[in-house]
């Protein structure tokens, strides 16, 4: 199943708005362009406000020239309002503050035009589409406003003359901007095409940027697309690169070698398993035609023939059995666990094996203390199978002596030794005896009832258990197994066995 994942085709194109490099190249791109549109944006306003600015600072300045010159012409005059009304309507006393691109115009009290700029002609400003107060960079309470003359645009600054204390007179004083909206068009356009460059500029970068962000990517998937069941030792190797890529890239090479490493133990599991049942199908097999050919007719045989295929059955299943174990054990989270009494545990196996040792006239001690309280979260099954398969194991190799179990508490573990007198294992071998069907000595085994999975169940329980196995073990003196596991004390510990 692992293989066939592995190998299958990869060859789909990704949608392009559902690709995640568009999408790193459009967030690029979008952001670094929104912030550029509104840096130019805040650009091209701040140069419309300061020549807005400059505009108004010389539309002002004629604005308080005349109210400076009619203060004087009305103080110097007895009859008040007159020379007021008579200056303005005078084109020679409004031509002096008047200019190229500046207009002055005049209105009585009433609202009708009493006089004008000569550059204004017969055209008049057009006061009623006038909007006070409309650019936010003049001071409060100033009267400014734009309005349109000709195809042109005027800034116009309203004056009212009341030297009395009423209104006498109206003053309209107005800027062409034709020069400055030109200006401003020119530079709105220099704007505009040095932004559609530098979205171009943002546009091209994006892309690099994501390219060398998401390229190794696609080169991990490359490689992911060439690996297979059979062949796992494609690797990439990269070397030079500190970051999170690099960091990736390494962390796939050494998922690699994982799973490299688990498929050749499951083929191994497989073929040492088929291996396994093999020999006792055959014999089965083998022994199942005797027993049609000859059964019938000679009782000795008939006999023979059941209690071998009665025997390699047992051995099929012990097989079967320690396989299912294994597996379940390679999921710990399927287990149920629960607060279990180690020591009665070891107890209870202790008693149940005597009869097996007695049988090749060995003494098996089980020294626990009845108070020890060596409470462990497990799940009981799996612990006590821990316990039968070491103390079996002990037994098996064990041909004259003593076989001991003790159990131990302290240090926030309880410690099992499974200490026997056997004929011990050679040292070679013991890296090597929780493997899987392994046997230290193949040809002595095949005298010695066993599957070869003993040690590997014992091995796959401790490890779900969250403890510790070691072994000692000297040729002709004997063999200890210590299997250290976390110590836990319920608060209402269970009843002892009677």
């Amino acid at each position: 199943m692992g293989s066939a994942i592995l190998s299958a085709p990869s060859n789909q194109r990704i949608p392009f708005f559902a690709s995640l490099r568009s999408r790193i190249t459009f967030a690029y791109a979008g952001v670094l362009a929104l912030l550029l549109i509104v840096f130019v944006g805040v650009i091209y306003g701040g140069a419309r406000n300061v020549l807005l600015a400059s505009a108004a600072d010389r539309v002002r300045q004629v604005s308080q020239d005349i109210q400076r010159e009619l203060v004087a012409l009305n103080a110097s005059n007895p009859f008040g309002a007159v020379p007021v009304r008579t200056a303005l309507a005078n084109q020679d006393f409004l031509n002096g503050f008047s200019g190229s691109g500046l207009f002055i115009e005049a209105y009585n009290q009433f609202g009708k035009p009493i006089g004008k700029s000569a550059n204004l002609g017969t055209r008049d400003i057009p006061t009623n589409g006038v909007r006070l107060n409309q650019p936010r960079i003049f001071s409060e309470g100033e009267n400014w406003g734009l309005a349109t003359l000709g195809s042109g645009r005027l800034l116009v600054n309203r004056v009212t003359l009341q030297p009395g204390g009423q209104v006498e007179a109206t003053v309209y004083v107005a800027e062409s901007l034709e020069t400055t909206d030109a200006i401003l068009q020119r530079f709105r356009g220099f704007l505009v095409l040095g932004l559609l460059v530098a979205l171009g500029f943002i546009a091209l970068a994006s892309i690099s940027l994501a390219r060398a962000a998401l390229g190794p990517i696609d080169q991990i998937a490359r490689a992911a697309q060439e690996i297979s069941g059979e062949d796992l030792g494609k690797r990439l190797n990269w070397t030079g690169r500190a970051d999170e890529i690099g960091a990736l890239a390494k962390r796939f090479d050494e998922m690699l070698a994982r799973l490299e490493s688990a498929f050749a133990r499951e083929r191994r599991f497989v073929a040492d398993a088929s291996h396994e049942l093999k020999t006792p199908l055959t014999v089965i097999n083998a022994n199942a035609q005797m027993l049609e050919r000859w059964g019938a007719r000679n009782p000795e045989i008939m006999a023979e023939a059941l209690r071998t295929i009665e025997t390699e059955s047992a051995t099929m299943a012990r097989v079967i059995n320690a396989m299912l174990t294994l597996a379940k054990t390679d999921d710990p989270r399927a287990l149920a666990l629960e607060s279990v009494d180690f020591g009665r545990v070891v107890h209870e196996v202790g008693a149940a094996l005597q009869p097996a040792a007695k049988a090749k006239g060995l003494t098996l001690l089980v020294d626990v203390d009845d108070d020890l309280g060596a409470y462990v979260h497990g799940e009981p099954g799996l612990l006590r199978q821990l316990v039968t398969n070491l103390t079996e194991n002990a037994i098996k190799f064990t041909q004259a002596g003593t076989v001991t179990l003790s159990l131990r508490s302290g240090d926030g573990v309880v410690e099992l030794r499974v200490q026997d007198t056997g004929s011990g294992i050679p040292t070679e071998a013991l890296p090597h005896i929780f493997e899987r069907f392994y046997r230290a000595d193949p040809a002595r085994s095949r005298n010695v009832e066993g599957t070869g999975l003993g040690l590997a169940v014992v091995n796959n329980i401790v490890r779900v258990h969250g403890g510790r196995i070691g072994v000692a073990s000297e040729p002709g003196i004997g063999t200890t197994f210590t299997v250290d596991l976390p110590l836990e004390r319920p608060s209402q510990p269970s009843p002892k066995a009677a």
